[in-house]
């Protein structure tokens, strides 16, 4: 029972040190889009997204992150992986071309894995960064959690080992009542 209890308060220390940054991180990425609704938070000109296309096959695969820096436009140049804002949706394309419109500098842009170019020009303005890393796969935990009836379950789920843990520990704080109260019968008795 020892070793039991044990291990359950350095799992619950680890989940409390996964969870609390994990906290901080998502309350500070609110704010953020709260103050500024257009543009993507982002922690210290870092942002990431997640990869929900084909597009940029082999190099970046459906349910991967990318993690992409603030840059200035002086630092962009052709074959750099961007993401850019079109609206409401952010795209990870590569620079296929710079192009000079009216003294401002566009990029043309292409899906690695598409036949074609992008047929807007990307201006500067809509330009969320520079991607500078890929974590893989584990957007698929985002995209995931998109789905509602997922979410549900997860928190049913932990609901349900929630409420069996508080059950488990009224019922041993129930039988450590009995046997205090039978071990001071038991001393009544003797004396």
């Amino acid at each position: 029972k020892k070793r039991e209890k044990s291990i359950r308060k350095k799992l619950n220390i680890f989940i409390y040190m996964l969870l609390i940054p994990l906290l901080v991180y998502n309350i500070s990425l609110i704010l953020q889009a709260v103050l500024k609704p257009n543009e993507t938070p982002s922690v210290f000109g870092i942002k990431m997204y997640v990869i929900v296309s084909g597009s940029m096959k082999p190099d970046f695969d459906i349910g991967d992150i990318v993690i992409v820096k603030e840059v200035e436009q002086k630092e962009l140049k052709k074959d750099d992986v961007i993401s850019f804002r079109q609206g409401h949706t952010v795209i990870t394309h590569r620079i296929s071309e710079e192009v000079i419109e009216k003294d401002k500098i566009l990029y043309k842009t292409k899906g690695d894995n598409n036949n074609t170019e992008d047929s807007k020009l990307v201006d500067f303005q809509n330009i969320e960064g520079k991607v500078v890393n890929k974590i893989s796969s584990v957007g698929k935990i985002v995209l995931a959690l998109r789905n509602k009836t997922l979410i549900i379950v997860i928190v049913l789920f932990y609901y349900i080992l929630l409420m069996q843990d508080q059950s488990i520990q009224a019922r041993k704080n129930r039988r450590k009542l009995k046997r205090e109260k039978y071990e001071e019968r038991k001393k009544e008795n003797e004396r």
